[in-house]
């Protein structure tokens, strides 16, 4: 029983030694970076210079004037009235050595893991943007999930604007890429489909909306306007409405938009307007006679909330209507975005290889090829199921003369 004892403190004591030891080669937090030395990055704009160089900006949260007045800014700086944000740029012969220099204006470490937003100068896009699509997978503190946009205007402006609702453009970018303004559309996104089969990407295009008459000039919102089409690493094209609504339905990223149909073609002014609460868009592959084949199918549910016509929307038959004029614009829109894409620009931005290769892996091999020449060839049709879900709390149209006494 004692040598039993007298084993298990020998045990004890040995273990105590051997705790002792390690803890001797431990290094603790020796590298460690106390946060009142980061400069967090909100959001990075890249933009390019007439030289060539890449001019890179980043927006800098400034948490000890989080609640103070109004500041300015200079040498390449510019602080934000609410004292909340800054922005600093520098320019380099690539994106890193421009990253470098920026470090070297900024007296803190320049934390790149709350970046929120990438937005890419529409210029700079035209030129090629894979150097800064490899440097932001690459560096290992960019997140992977930050919204990238193209802007209409230098991407520094946009990080320079101070929006009245938010603390900061970062955010508003934030908020908009998760309503699905536009596409939803991030890093680690854009990669897979630039290096996917269909070597293309479509990103959201921002604008600058203008000021308030005497108000400064900054203090204004980005707002998306249209859609920039990627190929291979290069824009090649800017789509607006309505042909960006169709993009975006084949995309399957259609939402927060409203359609309008016109029952009656002798008044322009009659219409009735839906809200869709659903659409989805299928590809369904084919394979017929040595060719491809594609069925897209869309269906789409939505609800009615303004009817100016003298059209009763109490009738089953008036309601299906309504439908068929749904389908019918839906349909549309669908053929006028395949027909520029598809025939006119011969790029496969709705995933038409993926599809194929998923459902046919051994007719896709035989046939990849000669993708590129194929595509424009073949024969896609469009279904569109359209559902009108509630009418609203009248069926009948309001505001008619007389409409009280039936």
């Amino acid at each position: 029983m004692k040598s039993s004892k007298l084993h298990n403190l020998r045990r004890k004591i040995a273990l105590l030694l051997l705790a002792a030891c390690s803890a001797a080669f431990l290094q603790g937090c020796w590298d460690r970076v106390e946060i009142n030395d980061l400069a967090m990055v909100l959001a990075t704009g890249i933009d390019r210079t007439k030289d060539g160089k890449v001019h890179l900006s980043i927006q800098i949260f400034i948490p000890r004037q989080s609640g103070s007045s109004a500041t300015g800014g200079s040498g390449g700086s510019e602080g934000s009235p609410s004292g909340v944000t800054m922005v600093q740029t520098a320019e380099g012969l690539n994106i890193a050595d421009a990253m470098t220099r920026l470090q070297r204006k900024i007296s803190r470490h320049v934390f790149w893991g709350h970046c929120e937003a990438i937005v890419i100068g529409e210029k700079t896009a035209k030129l090629g943007i894979r150097e800064y699509m490899d440097f932001l997978l690459r560096y290992s503190q960019f997140r992977e999930h930050a919204y990238v946009y193209i802007s209409e205007t230098k991407a520094q402006d946009i990080l320079s604007l101070l929006p009245p609702l938010e603390r900061s453009s970062a955010e508003a970018l934030r908020e908009m890429g998760n309503m699905k303004l536009g596409t939803k559309m991030t890093v680690l996104d854009l990669a897979q489909e630039l290096e996917g089969l269909g070597k293309s990407a479509v990103l959201s295009r921002l604008k600058i909306a203008p000021s308030e008459p005497g108000q400064n000039k900054k203090a204004t919102m980005p707002f998306i306007f249209g859609l920039a089409l990627i190929k291979d690493d290069r824009e090649i094209r800017v789509v607006t409405e309505p042909m960006s609504l169709g993009v975006l339905m084949l995309l399957n990223q259609l939402d927060n938009i409203v359609l309008t149909v016109n029952p009656d073609k002798t008044n322009k002014q009659a219409a009735v307007t839906i809200k869709p609460q659903f659409i989805r868009t299928e590809f369904v592959p084919g394979f017929a006679d040595g060719n491809w084949t594609m069925k897209v199918n869309i269906k789409t549910k939505g609800d009615v909330i303004l009817n100016t016509t003298d059209l009763s929307l109490l009738p089953p038959p008036n309601v299906e209507k309504i439908q068929g004029l749904f389908e019918e614009q839906f349909k549309q829109r669908a053929e006028a975005a395949l027909q520029l894409t598809q025939q006119k620009m011969k790029t496969d931005f709705f995933g038409y290889a993926n599809a194929y290769r998923n459902h046919f892996p051994h007719k896709w091999k035989a046939k990849r090829a000669q993708w590129e020449s194929d595509l424009p060839k073949i024969k896609t049709t469009i279904h569109v199921e359209a559902r009108i879900l509630r009418t609203g709390k009248s069926g009948d149209p309001q505001g008619i003369p007389g409409q009280s006494n039936k």
